[in-house]
């Protein structure tokens, strides 16, 4: 009996072991696993002379580890602690907690820059891309047509175009397009508040017309303090159920060509031609930046319908059409006068 009693004891704790091991195994994975699944990439910026327990918090504030203190036994473990090299780091939210510190370890210090100034198409962005020696435009245009980005950021779209959002961008050398597509569109999510949800419901719009919107007033503007009231022109328009008649629409339809517009051009038949079609175009014409996004979210109270370039890139507004057309006149006496001087 006494021996039988021992083998069930003995029974007993190494089940109890096994037991705690498992669930030792299983608190190891479950920390050392992405806090999400998401492959959204977020910029992390390591200053020289930051510690790893600095860097663990830093990490954990971004949501990219789910513990700064499993991350600093992981180091420790590794015999890293000491070897995570400063640099700005592109990591994507789904990478182990293994990666993150493989990453920090070879170090990102050499960044290369990519400008894609406000106002691009998306094509445009993918000839930059290709202008700046990062790799071929065919390749930028092949990321930006993979379908679970339009899940993912929830674009309503055929395209992206409105959505890679315009800034200087780094990142190390070797990166991908579809990393730097991501990185756009993760920008734009960023400047994309709950707010301005709210607000361009109020207006009536989805985010996507507003965008078309706002990609028009891009194009419009020629100044950021203008964006504003030519918002309003749009909006005083759009409530009047009338044509918006903007010409870089037309120019879009058309492919963007390097030349001014015909009275030929402006009979084009396409969904973009605002000259034909009243309301707003099925998307943008543009890539545009936050004063032209907020020109179209809260656009100034005028009674202004109508726009016309004057010197500056600047524009001379009219409430009505007899005003409009003196206007336009009168500029061009001005410049018929300025060129025969």
């Amino acid at each position: 009996m006494i021996w039988k009693r021992l083998a069930q004891s003995i029974v007993y704790i190494l089940c109890g072991l096994g037991i705690v091991g498992c669930f030792a195994a299983l608190t190891v994975v479950f920390y050392l696993s992405p806090p999400d699944s998401s492959a959204e990439i977020v910029s992390v910026t390591i200053a020289p002379g930051t510690s790893s327990h600095t860097i663990a918090k830093h990490l954990a504030t971004k949501k990219l580890i789910r513990s700064p203190l499993a991350f600093q036994l992981a180091a420790r473990h590794q015999g890293v602690s000491h070897k995570l090299r400063a640099g700005t780091y592109q990591l994507r939210r789904n990478m182990p907690l293994t990666h993150i510190l493989q990453e920090l370890q070879n170090g990102q210090i050499e960044l290369q820059t990519f400008t894609v100034p406000e106002g691009v198409t998306a094509t445009d962005v993918a000839e930059l891309w290709e202008a700046a020696g990062f790799g071929t435009a065919e390749a930028f245009r092949k990321a930006m047509n993979e379908p679970s980005l339009f899940e993912r950021y929830r674009i309503q779209a055929d395209t992206l175009e409105g959505y890679l959002f315009p800034d200087t961008y780094k990142f190390a050398k070797g990166t991908t397009a579809a990393t730097v597509v991501e990185m756009m569109l993760a920008e734009f999510d960023k400047r994309w508040d709950q707010t301005l949800d709210e607000e361009t419901c109020d207006l009536g719009l989805t985010r996507h017309e507003l965008i078309t919107l706002a990609s028009i007033i891009e194009k419009e503007a020629g100044t950021e303090a203008e964006c504003v009231r030519i918002g309003s022109v749009f909006h005083n328009r759009l409530k009047r159920n009338w044509r918006l008649q903007a010409d870089p629409t037309v120019l879009y339809a058309l492919g963007n060509p390097k030349r001014l517009l015909t009275r030929a051009d402006l009979k084009v038949e396409s969904p973009y031609n605002t000259y034909q079609h009243k309301g707003l175009p099925p998307g943008p014409i543009a890539n545009p930046g936050m004063a032209s996004i907020l020109g179209a979210i809260r656009p100034e109270k005028t009674d202004y319908f109508y726009f016309v370039a004057i010197d500056n890139g600047q524009h001379h507004f009219s409430k009505t059409l007899a005003e409009h057309t003196r206007t336009i006149r009168r500029i061009k006496r001005e410049r018929t006068a300025s060129r025969n001087r």
